[in-house]
């Protein structure tokens, strides 16, 4: 080898080099950690934001030193561990996305989405959402690490950021649904976003965060078709989530499931379900191996997953949920288990359950995951004659699962139990109406029916236009 040219020589060296990197986070599995990284043993009050950002077993740990330096020579810094593709990059990165200095997480956000290591997904996932997020960061942090995602080819992030380029056009958000605190900034956080949704479409669209309302609104109409057109095979070319240290990140998240915070539980189902389809077999195995609260809160996850990719996916999601709608004891976790199959589509374990289950409770949830999967075998089953003795809430989900598969069917029969009828009727009605409607349906139930009735006008509108 001494004869070897040095040009040669030190190619090998980088090749061998970042070979090894690669396999070093792509080698045998680590111990799944024994408590939660970064939290100290009993401490009650965590978040995930700091548990996935933290090292997991095998990992290196970050290099808090950097931080100490200036926000310039942080971000210097932080680019050359990512160049280098340092064994510390990720921990070191993902621990920056938490530095107060804006520009420090938004350089270490753009890092990690080139650095290419899945294992930052859960992470980013949950920085993106739920809104209010952990320490409720800027909507340029949530704008960067949408756009690290799309470059790490997850497509979990593009909603926020379509709707982050449509401010200022004609396809902006109601002001009362905005996702974030105002800003005067906007076009800064365009700027942020708009390379995610090129880095997934290989395109901009000819978006110009400065153009004319008319030229922005027509390039933001383009990236909502595109979405709509390519959304579910975006979701479908997903791979697995093999590598070791991401699927523990995954395990973990399954295994909180019953945390005992609820915002730790909403944290983990959020970015469970927007892990995407690859997730399922993690939920598999939580059903099959989890206590009580990991299952009902894994059906959940499945619920926010029916109809993300495609019928494939919703017909694996029908299957898993169909024995637990066909077997548990547990009525409640049963009634889930209907809600998952109804959200997939997939009719035939309802229809089963419907003959064989009598708790009430889960007949007036299989009712509603009826109505809720538009399958035309639906209506048949939901026939008078077959639910006797149905009290008020059976009877508010069978009028509102006829309405909605049965395109000709009229609505006098649910408007009345909005509008006339006592709260027995009128409260299940909003709720389910509430439920359908992404606009909220602002009816009080306690309400005289008199006062009711003047709003019978709007309901009826309301119910034809979200009838289609």
């Amino acid at each position: 080898m001494s004869n070897w040219p040095a040009m040669i020589v030190t190619k090998l060296f980088r090749v061998l080099t970042a070979l090894s990197l690669l396999l070093a986070g792509c080698g045998p599995a680590p111990a799944d950690p024994e408590g939660l990284p970064g939290v100290p043993p009993g401490e009650a009050e965590w978040f995930w934001r700091d548990v996935l950002s933290s090292p997991f077993p095998g990992e290196e740990a970050p290099l808090t030193e950097i931080f100490e330096g200036s926000a310039l020579e942080v971000v210097d810094a932080l680019v050359d561990l990512g160049n280098e593709r340092h064994p510390a990059a990720l921990s070191t990165l993902m621990a920056a996305l938490a530095d107060e200095r804006e520009g420090v997480a938004l350089v270490a956000a753009e890092q990690l989405g080139r650095l290419g290591d899945r294992r930052a997904i859960p992470r980013l996932i949950k920085g993106l959402g739920p809104y209010p997020v952990d320490y409720d960061p800027s909507l340029h942090k949530r704008a960067a690490q949408g756009t690290a995602l799309a470059r790490l080819g997850h497509p979990a992030g593009v909603p926020f950021l379509l709707d982050v380029l449509a401010e200022g056009t004609d396809l902006e958000l109601a002001r009362n649904t905005l996702p974030w605190g105002a800003t005067t900034r906007m076009v800064f956080a365009q700027e942020l976003a708009l390379p995610g949704i090129q880095a997934l479409a290989g395109r901009d669209f000819d978006f110009e965060p400065n153009a004319s309302v008319p030229d922005r609104t027509s390039a933001v109409a383009a990236m909502q078709a595109w979405w709509q057109a390519e959304r579910a095979r975006l979701w479908q070319k997903l791979r697995r989530f093999d590598e070791p240290g991401l699927a523990a990140r995954i395990r973990l998240l399954v295994k909180h499931l019953n945390a005992y915070q609820l915002r730790q539980i909403d944290g983990a189902r959020h970015t469970l379900s927007q892990l995407g389809p690859p997730v399922l077999p993690f939920l598999e195995t939580a059903l099959a191996e989890g206590d009580a609260y990991q299952r009902l809160h894994t059906l959940q996850v499945m619920t926010r997953l029916a109809g993300r990719s495609d019928v494939k996916l919703d017909k694996r999601l029908a299957v898993l949920a169909g024995k637990v709608l066909l077997d548990s004891p547990d009525a409640g976790e049963a009634a889930m288990a209907a809600a998952v199959c109804g959200a997939a589509g997939v009719a035939d374990p309802l229809l089963v359950a419907a003959r064989r289950r009598d708790d009430p409770e889960l007949r007036v949830a299989i009712v509603d995951a009826l109505g809720v999967s538009r399958h035309p075998e639906a209506l048949a089953a939901l026939a008078s004659d077959r639910w006797p003795d149905a009290g008020p809430d059976l009877q508010v989900a069978l009028s509102l699962a006829r309405l909605r598969l049965d395109p000709s069917a009229p609505a006098d029969a649910f408007l009345d139990m909005l509008t006339d009828a006592g709260p027995e009727f009128a409260y299940p009605a909003m709720q389910r109406l509430s439920t359908w409607s992404p606009a909220d349906p602002t009816i009080d139930p306690l309400a005289p029916a008199s006062e009711r009735r003047a709003e019978r006008e709007r309901l009826a509108q309301l119910i034809a236009e979200l009838r289609g």
